[in-house]
């Protein structure tokens, strides 16, 4: 599997980052979900995939450690894990609990270094008028004890999480990260306009929920065959199946596999390093891997999906 570079840095990682929330039960135990879950890390790992996100906050470290602490690549993988300090309910800045969060990581993942560090700014409530005055209060404190950790080794760049285009413009007029995790699929697309900034200033883009909660999957692309009470059948869901068929609009031909289409469509612009997916079997993984081993999506899709799509889109306020 050819990697991808962050950004300009010296990171390369596998397209594809493997996605552990849901692939084993959050107790230790020898039950068929997490012993799934686990044989589906370890042959993701045997077809390429080098690069694992996780969090705390889901309770499938456990799980990973199994697999990982004998591994003999163990080395040769890259991290990447969520760290929200500040919390919800946090008043400030915590550099004790920003390094624990660091630390129970490489205990827990058998590593030596998180390579990149997915920065969460949480507030209560949990909107923009909250959260961004959190960037002036937090950056200073955040970047010290961040290079505390940098200078012992223990962790590589830092990327902040952007809940909304709004958080996005302002974290990155702050010229003092190193990329972002964002959400990013064939109709989340609210990110595609900085990717030309992200580029300029040398920064890496790590997508997140690329099948957009399994709606962008053979499964669910047409909620009409989807089974009674399935998610796709919500109301909630039918301004995104209006917004499915502005994006069909503009494709050249309906794809032969939706679930293959949607990590292609995000791989196919260069400027996207690498994917988060949740891939709970052997089987997932070697669809997921055998797509994104391809590359029939043309470079140009993304910029013509994102036109039709752009007045839909929320925007920076």
């Amino acid at each position: 599997m050819e990697k991808r570079c962050y950004g300009r840095t010296d990171l390369y990682v596998s397209p594809l980052c493997f996605g552990p929330m849901r692939f084993s039960e959050k107790s230790p135990g020898d039950d068929p979900k997490s012993n799934a879950g686990e044989r589906a890390l370890a042959r993701a790992i045997e077809r390429g995939v080098d690069f694992l996100h996780s969090s705390y906050e889901y309770g499938t470290r456990w799980a990973m450690g199994n697999v990982l602490k004998a591994h003999p690549q163990r080395g040769e993988l890259k991290h990447i894990i969520k760290v929200p300090v500040p919390d919800f309910k946090d008043a400030n800045f915590s550099a004790d609990k920003f390094r624990e969060r660091i630390e129970e990581a490489l205990r827990e993942l058998h590593t030596d270094t998180i390579h990149i560090v997915q920065w969460l700014l949480r507030a209560d409530p949990n909107d923009d008028a909250h959260r961004i005055p959190r960037i002036a209060e937090c950056l200073d404190a955040t970047l010290e004890i961040f290079q505390t950790l940098r200078d012992e080794g223990k962790v590589g760049y830092l990327a902040p999480f952007p809940y909304t285009p709004g958080f996005a413009r302002a974290i990155l007029e702050t010229g003092q990260m190193e990329g972002l995790v964002a959400y990013y699929n064939l109709l989340e697309m609210e990110m595609y306009p900085f990717f030309d900034r992200l580029d300029k200033q040398g920064y890496g883009f790590i997508c997140i929920r690329p099948f957009l909660e399994g709606l962008l999957t053979d499964e669910r692309i047409d909620p009409t065959q989807t089974p009674q009470g399935d998610r796709a059948r919500d109301p909630n869901w039918a301004s995104r199946y209006a917004l499915l068929d502005k994006a069909k609009a503009v494709l050249d031909n309906e794809p032969a596999s939706w679930t293959d289409f949607a990590l292609q469509f995000c791989l196919a612009d260069p400027r996207v390093t690498s994917l988060v997916v949740g891939l709970n079997t052997e089987k997932q993984v070697d669809q997921a891997c055998d797509a994104v081993e391809q590359n029939p999506v043309a470079a140009d899709v993304p910029r013509r999906v994102y036109e039709a799509l752009r007045n839909d889109l929320p925007k920076a306020s």
